[in-house]
């Protein structure tokens, strides 16, 4: 009989342990991530917005693409597989890794765009509490060799571009922002220059700026470039300038693509050679903006493999 009662309250209480890990497990997951919505409920939805929902940075974070990134997957041209959640969906390496008992994660039943936890962790040491220092955080997933769009196809290539590396007959070539921003990404893409007061809340409640370009909406505003003494003669005006590169480059793009469109073998190496240096370019914010010099060389020596894709026919 007294070894029945001791069963019984073992049983009892490894269920209670059972039940109380998979509590801490759900409520781990919704502080740790961000929810997209409020009316979802899964141990999958970030919890960010409960503390974090009236700040700035919230604000503009849904003004930003990030917050459409789970959306522009599943909705997207591209086969869809659970590994793209990775850059796709913030929580991808604490779910699919740790796991949460009775539910999987996977391209079904993520709920996650890229938040907060895709940058910031209360864990963290570094600054603003990143995930990784800021130079190195962006270019993890803001590259061209995921190969979740599939073999050979360039989703994104912002970080190769910058960098100059990986084009086919080119030297390699790195943006001189390479070295006039410790940051990389954030040093354009995080600045701020206006903002619009939001009425607050309540009584009470402070006003919050939302920056329209900047900030968590990541938007760069050429204007910024002149701010810090960088483009700030008239001569040297990048909101002049970047219009008219924009236009070389796509005119040569266009030429490219001719060039491709034309070509009787599309299994040669020329042909992939000078493809490649089209999607790199197309890949980096449709015109190869991280770096013009490398977008111009680039489309230039696609276009010097025009004869070998496109040889005269015999008269």
């Amino acid at each position: 009989m007294k070894q029945a009662f001791l069963f019984l309250t073992l049983s009892v209480l490894m269920c209670s342990l059972v039940v109380f890990k998979i509590a801490t497990l759900q409520a781990e997951s919704t502080g740790a991530q961000e929810s997209t919505s409020e009316t979802i409920k899964t141990p999958f939805a970030e919890g960010c917005n409960k503390c974090h929902g009236d700040e700035d940075a919230y604000k503009e974070w849904t003004q930003a693409g990030h917050s459409h990134a789970l959306v522009n997957l599943l909705e997207g041209p591209y086969e869809v597989k659970t590994s793209c959640l990775s850059c796709h969906s913030s929580g991808y390496t604490i779910f699919a890794e740790r796991g949460i008992p009775g539910h999987p994660y996977n391209e079904k039943t993520a709920v996650n765009a890229v938040a907060c936890s895709s940058c910031h962790s209360h864990a963290s040491k570094e600054e603003h509490l990143l995930v990784l220092p800021a130079k190195k955080l962006c270019v993890t997933c803001h590259k061209m060799d995921c190969g979740c769009a599939g073999a050979g196809i360039v989703h994104q290539s912002q970080t190769e571009m910058f960098l100059g590396r990986e084009g086919a007959g080119v030297k390699r070539m790195p943006s001189p922002h390479v070295r006039a921003m410790k940051k990389r990404c954030v040093h354009c893409h995080m600045a701020k220059k206006d903002a619009t007061p939001q009425p607050p809340l309540s009584k009470g409640d402070n006003q919050i700026k939302v920056a329209k370009h900047g900030g968590h909406t990541f938007k760069a505003d050429f204007s910024t470039c002149g701010n810090a003494g960088c483009h700030d003669s008239a001569d040297n005006d990048m909101t002049v300038k970047l219009p008219l590169y924009r236009a070389e480059i796509e005119a040569k793009m266009q030429e490219v693509k001719t060039v491709l469109n034309n070509a009787e073998d599309k299994d040669s190496q020329a042909y992939k050679d000078a493809k490649l240096n089209y999607d790199m370019v197309k890949g980096d914010s449709g015109y190869g903006l991280h770096n013009i010099p490398y977008a111009r060389a680039l489309l230039e020596h696609g276009l010097s493999l025009k004869l070998q894709l496109s040889p005269a026919k015999d008269q």
